[in-house]
């Protein structure tokens, strides 16, 4: 439970009043999945004593403003607040709450949610896209008052961090499932052959294969639309162009059209992409890839 609170010697956490951003909502979020029960207050200038948690204020431990401030990853993305108390705080709430793998989890919410709201919040983080994209710190941004209504910054403020803590837990349950995709798809990887990844099971192992570094070109697992499919591997984590794509001529076509085509007695569909094409059976799921692969 998070109590707002005008008097500074109430408060345990402190934090900037004014307009939020990801940042500091986020780490209200963390110290209240932390500590439980905190009472925070918002306030225009404070000057850090250590006395409290002080964030993305009063120029102390959790705060990136300062003028000398020059703490950042190997990446070279500088941390923010909430990167900051995630360094010092994060490892702390996982092993609260007892998951597996802590330090595994720490490593992948940090590497998933943690940078980016750092870079955008930095300026470090560039979208190169000709329509506009909602990032998870923009969409913060909306919960701020509008202009030439009468809404409470305070009441905004907490109705964003109850969205942005509905946003974290589905993190930290999606970063459990990777840390234990990551030990499956390591088992599987010991049988790759000619780059082809056969899974006999559906498992999310896209974030997987980027984080052992391995070198396969496609990936074969049972559908949970009930057949096969055979899918590319793109050249980075959430891209969309493959590093081996499907046969153009493939591209689009379904059933009957994609047997005939491509000879292959149970195919069913092929991405117009051609990052996916799907078939009855495993077998023909892999004949779609070394198809492909004759040129």
């Amino acid at each position: 439970m998070i109590k707002l609170t005008n008097n500074l010697e109430e408060a345990q956490f402190v934090t900037h009043a004014g307009n939020f951003h990801a940042d500091d909502v986020f780490c209200t979020v963390l110290m209240e999945r932390l500590y439980d029960d905190i009472t925070l207050i918002r306030l225009k200038d404070y000057q850090d004593d250590g006395t409290k948690i002080a964030y993305d204020i009063g120029l102390g431990r959790f705060d990136h403003h300062g003028a000398n401030y020059d703490e950042k990853r190997t990446n070279g993305i500088h941390y923010c607040g909430f990167g900051l108390l995630w360094q010092e705080y994060g490892l702390k709430y996982l092993h609260k709450i007892k998951v597996d793998n802590p330090e595994k989890v720490f490593e992948v919410i940090d590497e998933l949610l943690v940078i980016a709201i750092d870079a955008f919040d930095n300026g470090e983080y560039n979208l190169d896209a000709p329509f506009n994209i909602y990032t998870l710190s923009s969409l913060i941004e909306l919960f701020r008052p509008k202009i030439g209504t009468k809404e409470d910054e305070n009441e905004c403020f907490l109705k964003v961090v109850s969205f942005a803590d509905t946003i974290f837990e589905q993190v930290l349950k999606d970063a459990i499932v990777k840390v234990s995709a990551i030990k499956k798809v390591e088992n599987y990887a010991k049988d790759v052959k000619d780059k082809v990844l056969i899974l006999n099971e559906y498992i999310p192992y896209e974030y997987a294969i980027f984080k052992l570094g391995l070198d396969i070109d496609f990936v074969v697992y049972p559908s949970n639309r009930g057949c096969y499919a055979a899918h590319t591997v793109p050249t980075k984590y959430k891209g969309f162009i493959p590093k081996v794509p499907f046969k153009k001529e493939w591209a689009g076509l379904r059933d009957e059209a994609l047997q005939k085509v491509s000879g292959i007695k149970t195919a069913h569909f092929c991405h117009k992409k051609l990052f996916l094409a799907t078939a009855a059976t495993k077998e023909d799921a892999i004949r779609l890839i070394e198809e492909t692969k004759k040129g």
